[in-house]
Formats: C-alpha cells, sequence, structure tokens
C-alpha cells in the first residue's frame, strides 16, 4: 500500500475516534447532577440576566446534541470560557500544556534509555544474573502503583536525603540572578517527578524490547552476518538493534494513553502544574467548561502521538509497505 494511501486511511479513521470520544466526554459531564452553569459560578453568582446569557450562548435549554455541537465548535474556535478562573480555557491550557510536554517527553527519554540498554544485554545474556535480575525488578515495578512508587521517591529523595524537590510549584512569577539559575531551580522541580513516571513506565518498554531484540537474534540476516566473520558489537548495532527497536515504536502509538493515566497520578500527587493537574482542579470544582476543553485537548495529543507514530512505523519499516493491504 502507498503512504499516501494509508496515511488517507488512518485520517479517515482519527475522525470518527475523535468524534465518538467527545460525545463520550460530552455525555459523561452533563450526567453529573446540577445546573452546570449554577454548580460552576456558584460562590459568586452574576444578575439573573447574565446566567440567561451565559445558558443562551452555551445551548444549555436546547437539546443534547446541539448543545454538543455548539460546545465542539466553541472549543474549535477557542471560545470557552471558565467562569471559576475568570478568563478563557484556552488561555489556560497554553499556559499548561508546555508543562505535561516537558514531564511526558523527560519521562519518554529516560524510560526507553534504560529499556534499550537493560533489554539488549538481556537479550544477549538471557541465562546471566544480569538479565535474570532485570527481568524480576522490571516485573516488581510492573505490578506496583505508581502512587506508591512516587510516595517512596518523596520519602528518601526529597524528606529524608533532601536531594530533589518534591513540589511541582510553578517557577515564573520567582526572580533569579541569571537564566542559567531559573533553569537549574526549574529542573530541580521537574527531575524527581519525570524520574518516578519514568521508572513506572520502564517496565513496559523493557519487556518489549527483550522480546523484539530476541526474535531479531533468531533472524537468518543476523546468522549470515555472523557467518561473514562481522565483530559482534557490529552485529548487535548495525543489523539487529535497529529491527528491534522498530517493534519498540510499533507500541508506542498504543502505550500513549496508558502513559496519560500515569502522568494524571504523577501531576497530582506532585503538583507538577501542567494539563492533568488543571483536570484535577477543574474537576474539584465542576468547571464543565474547563473539563470539556482540557479533556478534548489531551485527547487531540493522544491521537496526535498515536498516529505520527504509526506513520513513522510505517516509513521506516518497508515490510509493510509491501503487504497487499
Amino acid at each position: 500500500m502507498r503512504l499516501r494511501t494509508y496515511v488517507i486511511r488512518r485520517t479517515i479513521i482519527l475522525i470518527p475516534t475523535f468524534f465518538f470520544i467527545s460525545a463520550l466526554v460530552f455525555t459523561l459531564i452533563h450526567l453529573a447532577p446540577g445546573d452546570p452553569v449554577m454548580v460552576t459560578i456558584g460562590r459568586h453568582p452574576p444578575p439573573a440576566e447574565v446566567l440567561e446569557q451565559i445558558r443562551r450562548e452555551r445551548g444549555l435549554g436546547q437539546p443534547i446534541i446541539v448543545r454538543y455541537g455548539i460546545w465542539l465548535s466553541s472549543f474549535l474556535r477557542g471560545d470557552l470560557y471558565s467562569y471559576v478562573e475568570m478568563r478563557p480555557v484556552w488561555d489556560m491550557i497554553v499556559q499548561r500544556l508546555p508543562y505535561t510536554l516537558e514531564l511526558m517527553f523527560m519521562a519518554q527519554i529516560v524510560s526507553v534509555a534504560i529499556a534499550i540498554v537493560l533489554g539488549v544485554i538481556s537479550a544477549l545474556k538471557k541465562h546471566s544474573l544480569v538479565s535474570s535480575v532485570s527481568s524480576l525488578g522490571m516485573r516488581i515495578v510492573y505490578f506496583t502503583p505508581h502512587l506508591w512508587i512516587a510516595i517512596m521517591a518523596i520519602a528518601v529523595f526529597s524528606v529524608g536525603l533532601g536531594w530533589l524537590s518534591a513540589c511541582g510549584a510553578q517557577t515564573s512569577d520567582m526572580t533569579f540572578a541569571s537564566p542559567l539559575d531559573a533553569w537549574v531551580d526549574h529542573l530541580s522541580h521537574l527531575t524527581l517527578p519525570a524520574l518516578v513516571l519514568a521508572v513506572g513506565w520502564t517496565p513496559y518498554y523493557f519487556l518489549k524490547m527483550k522480546s523484539s531484540m530476541l526474535g531479531v537474534l533468531k533472524q537468518d540476516y543476523i546468522t549470515t552476518a555472523r557467518t561473514k566473520g562481522q565483530k559482534e558489537r557490529v552485529v548487535i548495532l548495525k543489523h539487529a538493534l535497529g529491527n528491534a527497536l522498530l517493534t519498540l515504536l510499533k507500541y508506542e502509538g498504543y502505550l500513549i494513553g496508558f502513559l496519560i493515566s500515569s502522568a494524571v497520578v504523577i501531576e497530582d500527587i506532585f503538583w507538577w502544574p501542567g494539563l492533568f493537574n488543571l483536570l484535577i482542579l477543574a474537576s474539584s470544582y465542576r468547571d464543565v467548561f474547563a473539563i470539556w476543553g482540557v479533556s478534548l485537548t489531551i485527547m487531540l495529543i493522544a491521537l496526535f502521538v498515536s498516529f505520527c507514530t504509526d506513520i513513522t512505523y510505517r516509513i521506516l519499516n518497508p515490510r509493510t509497505r509491501r503487504t497487499p493491504n
């Protein structure tokens, strides 16, 4: 199948997926009891005519399908407004989105790097003590809740040793002597939540990397390369590692949803000022318009990452372009 045709097919699939998930989120929001407007702005109720205008603008008196269309178009236009924060929802998202992307990117880099190193070593020396200890340790971490890992990390590295900060508070309002000092301070807040998120996700990548590497090492082209007298390092780095990484890339799109669910816990525990922390705050205040906007933004990020990894895997793996479908 040609790449252009494949991209069009994947895009066509994404469109109904987006509408289905957005409709599901919208329905869950409206199943909650109470008047969305009164619950949202109950602390400082405006005059009755203002309430009526808000209901009219958001279609709260319309059928639920019409209401869904009004809310979705408001999100796409960037026209949602938080009556709790008294500012546009899009401004809140733009302010917090870089923090979430930074946290997830750092965690991905650390977890993938650890998984590649330990996965390759465990595959090459599958009967060694290193392989057994690595596999056992990763399985223990795999079944350990992220919440418990985060609490233990705070107790050891923040409270006990005092090496890292356990609070992800924003530092934009603080004054530093130089940009380097500001960067170091920000890094001190980022390190612990990123490491905890990475540790929680390393077993997934490790198990995929190890099994992929074991499968690649059994292929005929690896045996041929060895019989030609190539050095083992060249065989591993040039022939085996690249094909094993393709399998890791293939599963990245499927794992993004689970990574997001873990990031929700981490941002809440460390009070990291990202999108998931904003979603938790909006839920606690029943800020329905912020919940709607943030939820759709997170969904779009997940769909975009899944789409990009799928297309990248298709480009890098020539065997997929030879399939008849």
